[in-house]
């Protein structure tokens, strides 16, 4: 029995509960001025993002005055990551288990390289809108990636799983 489409909704389901807490963070701690709770809750998902991201406010997109959970950057990843996940089924079979050429993933982080490398050695500074668009071509390649090598993993668990 297959369980692709389980699979890619628990994917999904799992990657969406995580892509909220983007937008969770700035809504809480703007509802913090209302009440104190909204914003130890907000601390509490801006400091676990800041595993991941480092959230310069000056290299952040803001909602409600506040800066949204990570970068410019990650956030553009993240979206494409996410878009890519709706997109999947429309554009690929969830039964297949190969993913695209690793040279696409090479390729797609590219110019997210060059703008973060260029920026990096100083020869020019970034703006948040690039950082997006370059993060987001690469996290709406990574979509493609992510999808079968969960379906396959999750198939793998649910085998040893019946064996046990």
């Amino acid at each position: 029995m297959s369980y692709d489409k389980y699979s890619y909704f628990i994917f999904l389901f799992i990657f969406t509960s995580f892509y909220s807490l983007i937008f969770l963070a700035p809504i809480l701690a703007f509802l913090a001025e209302r009440c104190p709770t909204a914003g130890f809750f907000s601390d509490i998902i801006y400091d676990s993002l800041h595993r991941i991201c480092h959230q310069r406010a000056d290299r952040s997109f803001s909602l409600f005055g506040h800066k949204l959970g990570v970068c410019a950057r990650c956030f553009g990843i993240h979206t494409g990551i996410f878009l890519a996940t709706l997109l999947y089924p429309f554009i690929r079979s969830l039964e297949a288990r190969e993913t695209p050429s690793k040279h696409l993933l090479i390729a797609s982080m590219i110019p997210m390289a060059i703008d973060g490398g260029t920026q990096l050695i100083g020869l020019r500074e970034s703006f948040n809108e690039l950082r997006f668009a370059t993060g987001f071509l690469f996290g709406f390649t990574l979509g493609f990636y992510l999808v079968p090598v969960f379906n396959e993993l999750l198939s793998i668990l649910l085998k040893k799983f019946k064996k046990i």
